[in-house]
């Protein structure tokens, strides 16, 4: 496998496990090389350091002192560092070089890792179908395929692809591995989810599900509410929306390739280390472990919570791709209660970033009853 390709599958599996991003977190406007800054000198450089980067990661336990390894921390925070504006400056060149050279898989690989990378997975799957089929089969341009593929509900795809990856030893533990298992599984899911968005769809008067739009600093966002099968989650939600509550709240935790949370009234003080820790004054129960209950799919809404069941509140979080591990799980009582879906504004919620804000939250439709929950005490 291509080095650079390999210390780059290295780095995005660092960016996996710790929830760092080490390419650019925006979709820059493609650039002219310059004589200062060509793509082969800089592709080149970052080629190098990428692989030394790797060879560092490798030797580290075996340093055979505390001094070997902290002159290789340091070492790698400069290099990482170098790596990351070099990445920054090539991804703004990239989609001008392999618009110019499709021939160019190194900077069609680029372009593909920046939508990747920015949750923009019906880009990166058309970019790594275009790469494969013009012989850029790498571990890379496979798995980025098949985690596209599976983050916007094309499971049953996402299973052969993974199959295939699987036999030709290139399923990358932190990328396709991850969610292999969870693909086939999700088939099903899918069909049966399809099966209810469109019965909603079809619904008609007071039988439509209520919405809620987010305005934030990013753009709009709708939301549709799972009132059938989260009742007194969506009560909850909708009284906090009409009081206002959510207007000027931040998103005060955003983890890439998981999700963005929001609703912590706490962020509206100027002390950022107790956001994460707020709610309205009251807890409500679970609604996950009911039979009916919804599972997390790509721009689920879905309550957040502590480790124990029944402490939702106030604060929630959206979904950049589908996410398994937080579906209920009756027997170990775990799970987070999926209460709505994005309807508009997907690609305003995979760009959100840590401290953004909405601006403003309304209901734009609700049926004909008081939205009033059933409450718990705050256990705090």
């Amino acid at each position: 496998m291509h080095t650079r390709r390999f210390a780059v599958l290295a780095l995005l599996s660092l960016s996996l496990s710790f929830g760092a991003v080490l390419f650019s977190q925006d979709a820059p406007p493609a650039a002219k090389p310059t004589k200062a800054e060509s793509w082969p000198e800089m592709f080149s450089q970052r080629q190098k350091i990428a692989a030394r980067l790797t060879e560092l990661q490798q030797n580290f336990r075996k340093a055979k002192s505390t001094d070997e390894q902290d002159a290789m921390r340091q070492e790698f925070t400069e290099k990482r560092t170098e790596f990351q504006s070099l990445d920054e400056r090539l991804v703004k060149l990239a989609p001008q070089v392999y618009a110019a050279d499709p021939k160019n898989f190194d900077a069609g690989e680029t372009v593909m890792e920046a939508a990747f990378q920015n949750h923009r997975f019906d880009e990166s799957k058309q970019l790594a179908e275009g790469l494969i089929a013009a012989g850029r089969k790498t571990m890379l341009t496979v798995n980025v395929l098949g985690v596209s593929q599976f983050a916007t509900h094309d499971f049953a795809t996402a299973v052969e692809t993974f199959a295939v990856a699987e036999k030709a030893e290139m399923l990358h533990p932190q990328l396709g591995g991850r969610y292999q298992e969870a693909a086939a599984e999700y088939v099903a899911f899918w069909k049966e989810e399809q099966a209810i968005r469109n019965a909603e769809a079809a619904a008609t008067g007071d039988a439509q599900l209520p919405r809620v739009l987010f305005k934030t600093n990013r753009g709009d966002i709708v939301l549709e509410l799972f009132e059938n099968e989260a009742p007194n989650t969506v009560a909850s939600f909708m009284s906090l929306v009409e009081a206002k509550k959510y207007d000027g709240i931040k998103f005060h935790r955003v983890i890439p390739m998981f999700m963005a949370q929001g609703g912590d009234p706490n962020s509206l003080d100027d002390d950022p280390s107790n956001d994460g820790q707020g709610g309205p004054g009251y807890m409500i129960k679970c609604e996950c472990f009911e039979k009916s209950a919804r599972r997390h799919f790509r721009g689920s809404l879905s309550m957040a919570k502590t480790a124990a069941p029944n402490t939702g509140g106030s604060q929630f979080f959206l979904t950049h791709l589908p996410t398994p591990h937080l579906n209920a799980n009756v027997d170990a009582q775990s799970g987070h209660t999926v209460f709505g879906h994005i309807v508009e504004g997907l690609d305003v919620a995979a760009s959100l970033k840590k401290d953004d804000k909405i601006e403003s939250a309304t209901v734009t439709r609700k049926r004909p009853h008081e939205y009033k929950p059933e409450t718990l005490p705050d256990g705090k």
